[in-house]
């Protein structure tokens, strides 16, 4: 347990906490914008988490506090409306108006959380603070929560009372999450099966300390035009539902059909998914070679078809992938900013950090974070 959580709420609430919460971020290896095409993700949970101590209060309000940010917000439990305190609480109360339109009573309690998780990085902190909240209000309210409810519940949070319109990778993985596995999900299907590693192998990830901020971004013009080819092409084969069922010589077949910006949106995102098996079998054999050049289609991709980079992620993408030590680099999360992630060399973290962090500041001024991480539970409480 995290002691600054722990002491914080002693200091705040002035007793000892009865629960403590944890939910991990999490890093896609494979699959930028597929979830929502109903594709499949390579992902892993990580050891970037965020912390909540709590105990049930009879007040009828929901107080928090992050000391992160050392602000406070206030909920009615009865209504999930926010009654006072800074923006970050439009997640909590996202959280608790779905699980009220679901016919849950709430009970108040009291929580201070406290984040590893970089926020704005692209490594799913919303969704690591929905899900720990969520499990929260179970516990406090009595009731249980299945892990696929709880996910599928935290994306409608995000997409209806947040107004971002994510898939559910997120919320699958830091909810699913296991220590020593990386999975690789069925969006569709809302299954996952585990990967295997090479043991050589860790992944370092690199925030180029460009926030990024889905809301309002061009996240929703990325997923209009993906459903723009998914339209055009289920007049041609009714069977086409998401992009996951066209083959990429389906595509080349009809792509004339589309408009130049929602072909290039459907090629990335056809290819990108045939990617996430590609990785599969190349962690599986251990092919070295090959991680690094599925990784590096994967990132040329999404920078020239599906166009969600910008400046401060090639020049990340110069540093990390002539780091020494490194494996394979690419994007990581929805692009636009935050981090990117790459394979690197057990013994060799510490060189490539110093290498990442020197050419990034040359290219860019800005000093970068570099994080080895590993893998992490799922969403939990335990008892303090």
């Amino acid at each position: 347990m995290n002691c600054d959580v722990l002491n914080k709420f002693k200091e705040l609430y002035a007793t000892t906490p009865a629960f403590y919460a944890t939910s991990p971020g999490r890093v896609d290896l494979m699959g930028s914008h597929t979830d929502y095409n109903h594709g499949f993700v390579v992902t892993m949970p990580v050891n970037l988490e965020i912390e909540c101590a709590f105990s049930a209060n009879d007040s009828g309000t929901i107080q928090l506090y992050s000391c992160n940010l050392n602000t406070h917000v206030t909920l009615d439990a009865k209504t999930g409306l926010k009654t006072s305190g800074d923006d970050w609480g439009k997640y909590a109360s996202a959280v608790a108006r779905v699980l009220i339109d679901e016919g849950y009573k709430l009970t108040g309690f009291n929580g201070s959380f406290c984040s590893s998780i970089p926020i704005g990085s692209g490594l799913s902190s919303s969704a690591a603070l929905e899900a720990t909240l969520m499990a929260i209000l179970a516990k406090t309210s009595g009731f249980e929560l299945d892990k696929l409810p709880m996910a599928l519940m935290s994306q409608r949070a995000e997409n209806k009372y947040v107004g971002v319109n994510c898939g559910i990778l997120d919320q699958y993985s830091v909810i699913f999450g296991e220590q020593h596995k990386v999975i690789k999900l069925d969006c569709r299907e809302l299954t996952h099966k585990q990967v295997s590693w090479p043991k050589e192998l860790m992944v370092a990830i690199c925030n180029t300390n460009k926030p990024r901020q889905l809301h309002g971004s061009e996240y929703d013009d990325r997923r209009r035009l993906c459903e723009e080819a998914v339209e055009v092409f289920t007049k041609i084969d009714s069977s086409i539902e998401k992009l996951r069922d066209v083959s990429i010589e389906f595509f080349h077949q009809h792509k004339a059909k589309l408009s130049a910006a929602s072909a290039k949106r459907a090629q990335f995102i056809i290819e990108e998914n045939d990617r996430t098996h590609e990785l599969e079998e190349a962690l599986t054999k251990g092919d070295v070679a090959k991680l690094k050049e599925i990784f590096h289609r994967s990132y040329t991709g999404a920078r020239d078809l599906f166009e969600i980079s910008n400046d401060a992620m090639e020049h990340m993408y110069t540093a990390m992938s002539t780091a020494t030590g490194v494996a394979a680099s690419r994007q990581a999360g929805a692009g636009f900013g935050g981090c990117m992630v790459s394979l690197i060399y057990k013994d060799q973290l510490e060189a490539f950090k110093k290498d990442v962090f020197n050419t990034y500041k040359k290219l860019t001024g800005i000093e970068c974070e570099i994080y080895g991480v590993k893998t992490a539970m799922g969403t939990h409480i335990e008892a303090v």
